[in-house]
């Protein structure tokens, strides 16, 4: 959350992340900055990359989530 918090503070400042690297659909580098700017319905900019390994991907729905901890 921190981090986080930290990139919202930044957006809300006017300052412009640097891109996130993404691999087909699966983020590489960037998840912090692409939460928060789905906080502030801000879209980052995107810089396609390699290495990802989308193909190892687990998908949402086989996670475990305790609702409880939330």
């Amino acid at each position: 959350m921190p981090k986080i918090q930290q990139y919202v503070d930044d957006l809300l400042a006017g300052n412009k992340p640097p891109a996130i690297k993404v691999d087909g659909n699966m983020i590489v580098d960037g998840n912090h900055r692409y939460i928060a700017g789905k906080v502030l319905g801000v879209e980052p900019p995107i810089q396609p990359w390699a290495g990802g390994r989308p193909g190892n991907a687990v998908p949402w729905e086989t996670i475990p989530i305790d609702t409880k901890a939330w």
